[in-house]
């Protein structure tokens, strides 16, 4: 069964049973009214015969032709005595003489029933005429109450069928506009099953509602996936390029010698050390991308990280490994904070790693902390970034020089795995430069809580 049958369904059912209930309070408290109004009446009556038999055997009145004057149509008079025997009945309808008698000498009433029929019975003590108490008996058909209680069951079950229509009708009215969206959705999601291109729902209402909020969502949805296909195909696209030029370089070089290496030994030479320094510049390229591919950016060995520590160790390195000048500044002993060091040593060697490929002069890396958050700051005075590509640095592969940066070896790739290992250890990486002067790239981290930075 469908969403929409459901629905409706649901909806005509739970209206079913509410008016199931409600005419079946209203009928029973119906009944009941109507049987204590038939009840009240004959407790009248019987109360007005017994004032007129007490008034009759004090002024020696015929007692038969006064009850019979007495006697209400479809009913029965009679005086039942102390041994249960009837000394008086008057009645037009002779089945009312199957009714059993019952001698009580207190005041009662009570409703019968027989065969569907109903029959009100009230009994009150009296003075016979000669002297004995005896129980006046008034039994009464009550036609009036299986006749309306007919006509209120015919009136409930219309009512209950007029109202399950409407509803019947409302329920599939309101699953259709309720599974409008949802089926455009379906819709959606076949054609984009089908066709293999991105669509998105028309959102036609300005409503706030649920349905509006999913089919927003999947629009935003869509927007994002076709977003990352893009930012896959252009990674795709760039992986290639990147590596279609050292392959190609390694396949020139293997050409050459296969032609002239065992001839030529200048040329061997040459070919070996390309297609060794293309390997190597492959292989890191490569294991780059599968860093980014397996989200290696996650910390996995959290700790105490001295970043004070870290910087100098780093620059140490650096110092042995390029001629340059490494210049850290900070009046900071200790800056600790919780993290991954290998990752976070990561982060700052590929910052100063480009602070080397982009410049030429000193590099400064400042240590700070402003309140909770530690901060490392590197600064080169090199080519810059233009403005228009300050919101592109993180995308992969991209380059602010091109053609100096495959000199020196770069794949584009490193801000990018440095930015999601910062938002692995829920730090930032903001950027500020200015084209010609130089960049600075500083990293911000919160400060182990607990521990006095000096």
């Amino acid at each position: 069964m469908n969403i929409k049958n459901r629905i409706t369904l649901f909806s005509t059912v739970w209206m079913l049973i509410i008016l199931l209930i409600t005419n079946s309070g209203i009928y029973f408290l119906f009944e009941r009214n109507l049987k204590d109004n038939a009840l009240n009446q004959t407790e009248t009556r019987i109360t007005s015969i017994a004032e007129a038999v007490k008034s009759s055997v004090e002024t020696n009145l015929e007692m038969g032709r006064l009850l019979r004057a007495y006697l209400p149509a479809n009913s029965m008079i009679r005086i039942i005595a102390s041994d249960n025997k009837v000394a008086f009945s008057s009645t037009k309808m002779t089945k009312l003489n199957e009714f059993k008698p019952m001698y009580r000498t207190d005041e009662y009433s009570h409703i019968k029933t027989e065969d569907g029929a109903f029959y009100t019975v009230s009994q009150h003590p009296v003075i016979w005429t000669d002297g004995e108490v005896v129980s006046l008996e008034l039994i009464e058909e009550e036609t009036s109450i299986p006749n309306t209680l007919r006509i209120l069951r015919i009136v409930l079950i219309l009512a209950t069928l007029l109202i399950l229509i409407p509803s019947f009708l409302g329920g599939r009215i309101l699953s259709q506009l309720i599974l409008v969206p949802i089926s455009s959705l379906t819709r959606t999601m076949e054609d984009i099953q089908k066709q293999g291109t991105f669509k998105r729902i028309a959102i036609e209402s300005e409503s706030n509602d649920e349905l509006n909020k999913m089919a927003t969502t999947f629009n935003h949805m869509i927007d994002l996936l076709e977003d990352n296909y893009k930012k896959q195909e252009q990674f795709v696209s760039d992986a290639s390029h990147e590596l279609k030029t050292p392959l190609t370089v390694i396949e020139s070089y293997a050409r050459m010698l296969k032609r002239w290496g065992n001839k030529r030994p200048e040329v061997l030479e040459e070919a070996v050390e390309a297609i060794h320094s293309e390997s190597v510049r492959m292989k890191d390229l490569t294991q780059q991308m599968l860093l980014l591919a397996r989200d290696d950016s996650q910390p996995s060995q959290i700790q105490k990280v001295d970043l004070v520590l870290m910087v100098k160790e780093a620059t140490k390195n650096l110092r042995n490994a390029y001629p340059r000048d490494f210049y850290v500044h900070s009046d900071l002993e200790l800056l600790e904070i919780e993290g991954d060091s290998l990752k976070l040593k990561q982060v700052l060697f590929i910052l100063l790693d480009n602070a080397i490929k982009y410049s030429s002069d000193r590099i400064d890396i400042v240590l700070s902390k402003n309140g909770g958050i530690a901060k490392i700051a590197v600064t080169d005075y090199g080519i810059g970034i233009p403005k228009e590509d300050l919101d592109k640095v993180y995308d992969r592969f991209f380059r602010v020089d091109k053609a100096r940066s495959r000199d020196t070896g770069g794949s584009g790739l490193g801000l990018s795995i440095a930015k999601r290992i910062m938002m692995a250890h829920h730090g930032e990486l903001n950027i500020t430069s200015e084209e010609g002067k130089g960049t600075t790239v500083t990293m911000e981290l919160s400060v182990l809580q607990g521990i006095n930075s000096h």
